[in-house]
């Protein structure tokens, strides 16, 4: 006695309301609930993807008009919120993609702090250390950085991440995992002075 292979099913989207009004052909109202629910998350994520480039709302409007283009033929194969990540995953490597043909940046090698007097470790205020880990980010290759931010940034499981980036769940946790000592190592460096 054979048994048949049954696709595990997926637990009900989030987003099924957007689904719903796209069905419906109430194509207006799903994309502005999309974008209502999803698009601070993901400038988040395409700003710091991006490095802070200036095409950062560019990319972030591509990916909503490329979500508006695609959304009646949404294949249900993951949540919606994973289809848009993937949706931007491509457009910001595209964007890095098209930014290294036409320019060539210098990479910081060491962040310049006053000689006077060194903060103590209380004071070293979250503005700096986002500044800090933008830069430390930066020095990461594009696939890890974009890995690391799908997973700590945005919060996705490796599986979701796998979905997203269409690579193998085990890849992106090591890909991720190799990525985390040398942040913290170039955290650590560049506010060793801070301390």
């Amino acid at each position: 006695m054979s048994a048949a292979f049954v696709a595990p099913l997926m637990a009900e989207d989030p987003d099924e309301d957007i689904l719903q009004l796209t069905a419906a052909g109430k194509r207006d109202e799903a994309i502005s609930l999309l974008m209502k629910r999803h698009g601070e998350g993901l400038y988040r994520y395409v700003t710091v993807a991006l490095r802070g480039r200036g095409n950062a709302d560019d990319v972030h409007q591509r990916v909503f008009i490329e979500a508006d283009r695609d959304l009646r033929r949404f294949a249900r194969r993951s949540t919606l919120r994973t289809w848009l990540y993937g949706i931007a995953r491509h457009r910001v490597l595209d964007a890095i993609k098209a930014d290294k043909r036409h320019e060539r940046v210098e990479p910081i090698d060491e962040l310049e702090l006053p000689e006077d007097s060194p903060a103590p470790p209380e004071q070293l205020d979250d503005v700096r250390l986002q500044q800090v880990l933008a830069m430390c980010l930066d020095r990461l290759g594009d696939h890890v950085r974009v890995a690391v931010l799908l997973r700590y940034q945005q919060g996705f499981s490796y599986e979701d991440m796998a979905r997203v980036c269409n690579e193998k769940a085990g890849t992106l946790q090591a890909r991720v995992t190799r990525a985390l000592p040398a942040l913290r190592e170039c955290i650590e460096r560049r506010t060793k002075h801070a301390v």
